[in-house]
């Protein structure tokens, strides 16, 4: 079932890949819409950081990038077959939207994505229909800002030949 985002004088259609990408919200205290989007944005190497916390799960940290955006960058990341890698970010309270990017070298394997807020609302999985790259951008339904606190980014290996080495980018807007 297609929708339409519309752009000053045009319209985009982007079409659900598949009935998993319904929002499952866990929470009503706030709600977010999920857009694709088409071009993929910079991660900078300044921004590339992160640090293990626990086992099986990875805190991104964000960098500064200019006045108003900050990035993530985590390259590299192996995953199998049956498999979840668990990743962290901790995003700023003042945060107006959330652009999140999965990208992995085989166009034969299937890795899925599902999001977390910080209040437990999850959003996905998500999966991309026939590239390898998953590009979103979240925002807020009602008010202004994101909340802030640990966003969860789950990838997933749903069908992998092997191991498949993926790439997640995030980057956040206030």
């Amino acid at each position: 079932m297609p929708f339409y985002i519309f752009f000053g004088d045009f319209i985009t259609t982007l079409y659900r890949e598949n009935i998993d990408q319904e929002v499952n919200s866990t929470s009503t205290e706030e709600e977010y819409i999920v857009e694709f989007l088409k071009d993929d944005f910079v991660c900078t190497q300044s921004a590339s950081s992160s640090i293990t916390i626990e086992k099986d799960v990875e805190l991104l940290e964000f960098a500064k990038v200019s006045e108003s955006s900050f990035d993530i960058c985590s390259t590299g990341t192996p995953i199998v077959q049956g498999k979840t890698k668990y990743n962290k970010a901790q995003v700023n309270q003042k945060a107006i939207y959330l652009d999140i990017s999965l990208s992995w070298g085989n166009k034969k394997n299937i890795l899925n994505l599902t999001i977390f807020s910080p209040t437990g609302a999850s959003y996905g999985p998500y999966k991309a229909k026939s590239t390898n790259k998953i590009v979103l951008r979240i925002k807020p339904k009602t008010g202004k800002h994101l909340q802030g606190g640990n966003w969860k980014l789950n990838v997933f290996g749903k069908s992998i030949i092997r191991t498949e080495y993926y790439t997640l980018k995030a980057a956040y807007y206030i």
